[in-house]
């Protein structure tokens, strides 16, 4: 499965990643701010979210449900599967490329943005990397989606820079 997608346990624990104001030597990209971090961090929508430590927003059609919906991730199962929440029902989704207005049952999406506005569906994500269908591999986080950022292990490679959709208060 990887790394796992890092969960919020409360409005304290697990909030975040360090942000770039806090390492003693940041390498990350002049477009994130002191306040700002690579990754993304899963959670129940409506516990301490904000604009400074926001929670990854999915849609999902939970099975039983009526109709898609935002959700959030409560845990991940699998390298593709998450147990989700649509803030009334609760169920295992699978990340499908299907877009929104089109999931089909016990699937969800989840949509990588890019700075030229163009979009993608993610077929597996980590929680600071995600892979789209076609197996491209992208650097994600909540605040920017310009610029890249230097491979981990490497000295000149370098990965795109997405944004994923996030609650905040």
């Amino acid at each position: 499965m990887g790394r796992p997608l890092k969960i919020r346990k409360s409005e304290t624990v697990d909030i975040g990643f360090n942000n770039k104001g806090s390492l003693t030597a940041p390498t990350s990209s002049p477009t994130l701010n002191n306040n700002q971090w690579l990754g993304v961090v899963g959670g129940n929508n409506g516990v301490g979210e904000s604009a400074t430590y926001p929670i990854l927003k999915c849609r999902v059609f939970i099975t039983g449900e009526s109709a898609e919906a935002d959700g959030y991730i409560i845990r991940q199962k699998g390298s593709r599967k998450y147990l989700v929440s649509d803030g009334s029902a609760e169920g295992v989704c699978t990340l499908a490329n299907e877009d929104d207005a089109s999931l089909t049952e016990g699937n969800m999406n989840i949509t990588l943005t890019f700075s030229d506005s163009t979009t993608v569906n993610i077929a597996r994500l980590t929680n600071r990397y995600a892979l789209d269908y076609s197996n491209n591999r992208y650097l994600i986080n909540f605040f920017t989606d310009e610029g890249t950022e230097t491979k981990s292990g490497t000295k000149a490679d370098s990965l795109n820079l997405g944004i994923v959709e996030s609650y905040t208060s």
